[in-house]
C-alpha cells in the first residue's frame, strides 16, 4: 500500500525550507461566537473546541504537561536521528507551544506549525518558525519528500476515526525516505465520529501506512494524586475542554442544560475520588530510507 499524492499537492512553498522566515499569511480561519466563546466554523471538521485566548491558555498547559510526562518535546527514538538542519512540521499546532520550543532548541532546523484555526503567534516568534493556516482534511499542501520529522499530537478531538489512515498516508507522503513522525494521543474523547480508542490502534495504523521501525511508550495520569503536578494540570485542562463544550453537550445529554456546570463538577469529583486514570501513547516510526 503507498501513500499516493494529495489532491492538494502544490509546488513547494519556499517557507518551509530551513532558514527561511517569510511573512505569516494574512487569511484568518471562519469563526462563530457561541456563549460568549469562539468557535471554528469550518463544516468538514468535527473539531468542537474553541479557537480562543482561554483556549490557547489550555492548550500551552496541556503543552507542558506532555512534555513534562515524556521528559521532553521530542523522543529519544527521534531525537538521535534528528538532521541538524531538520525541516519539521507540527500539524495541528494550535497555540504553537511546540513549534517554538523546537525551534529554539534546534537553530539550525526550519519548524513549520499548520492548524486550520489561527491560535498560533503572528509577531513574535523564532526565525526559523512559520506558521500556516490548513486543514489536514484537505490534505498537506507540500510535495512528496519535503520534511525530515513530523510531529501531530491531540488530534484525537479533530479526526473522525475513518479519517485516521489517509492523515497517516499523508504524513508518509511528505516525509523524505527515512524521515521521521512522532504520534501522541490520549484516551479520551467525545465522540463525535471520533474514535476514543484510536491511541491504541496507532502502532497498527502505522504498520499499515508502511511505517517502520514503530516504537510506542504508554504513559498513565492518576488522578487525585495531591503532589503530581503532571496529573493537576492534566485535569484542569480536561475541566476546561469540558466547560468550553457546554453549548454542544448540555441539550444532548440533559432535559435541563443548566445542569450541566453541576454534574460536570460532581463527574471531576468523583473522577478524583476514585482515582480515575487516562493514558497517554507517544509513538514514534520511520519512513523506510528506500521507497
Amino acid at each position: 500500500m503507498g501513500a499516493k499524492p494529495s489532491k492538494t499537492q502544490q509546488q513547494r512553498d519556499p517557507s518551509i525550507d530551513a532558514g527561511s522566515s517569510p511573512p505569516l499569511s494574512q487569511a484568518t480561519s471562519p469563526s462563530v461566537t457561541v456563549e460568549g466563546r469562539i468557535y471554528h466554523n469550518i463544516e468538514s471538521s468535527s473539531y468542537y473546541l474553541p479557537r480562543d485566548e482561554e483556549e490557547q491558555d489550555r492548550l500551552n498547559s496541556e503543552h507542558f504537561a506532555i512534555k513534562a510526562l515524556f521528559s521532553s518535546n521530542i523522543l529519544p527514538s527521534v531525537e538521535q536521528h534528528l538532521p541538524l538542519n531538520a525541516n519539521i512540521l507540527d500539524i495541528g499546532c494550535g497555540s504553537g507551544s511546540w513549534v517554538m520550543e523546537v525551534a529554539i532548541d534546534h537553530p539550525n532546523a526550519h519548524v513549520t506549525g499548520i492548524d486550520m484555526a489561527d491560535m498560533f503567534p503572528t509577531t513574535i516568534r523564532p526565525e526559523n518558525v512559520t506558521f500556516q493556516l490548513c486543514n489536514i482534511l484537505d490534505g498537506l499542501p507540500y510535495p512528496d519528500n519535503t520534511f525530515d520529522f513530523v510531529h501531530m499530537r491531540q488530534l484525537i478531538v479533530a479526526l473522525r476515526g475513518t479519517e485516521w489512515p489517509m492523515v497517516l498516508c499523508e504524513i508518509y507522503r511528505v516525509l523524505k525516505p527515512g524521515g521521521l513522525v512522532q504520534l501522541v494521543e490520549s484516551d479520551f474523547t467525545v465522540h463525535r465520529g471520533q474514535d476514543p480508542f484510536i491511541a491504541s490502534k496507532l502502532e497498527t495504523l502505522l504498520g499499515e501506512a508502511q511505517f517502520a521501525d514503530i516504537q510506542q511508550q504508554v504513559r498513565v495520569i492518576q488522578f487525585g494524586q495531591d503532589n503530581d503536578p503532571i496529573a493537576g494540570e492534566m485535569m484542569w485542562s480536561w475541566k476546561s475542554a469540558m466547560r468550553s463544550i457546554k453549548p454542544f453537550l448540555a441539550k444532548r445529554l440533559l432535559k435541563n442544560p443548566e445542569e450541566y456546570n453541576h454534574i460536570l463538577e460532581r463527574y471531576f469529583q468523583d473522577c478524583t475520588h476514585y482515582n480515575w486514570h487516562m493514558k497517554i501513547w507517544a509513538l514514534s516510526a520511520r519512513k523506510p530510507p528506500f521507497v
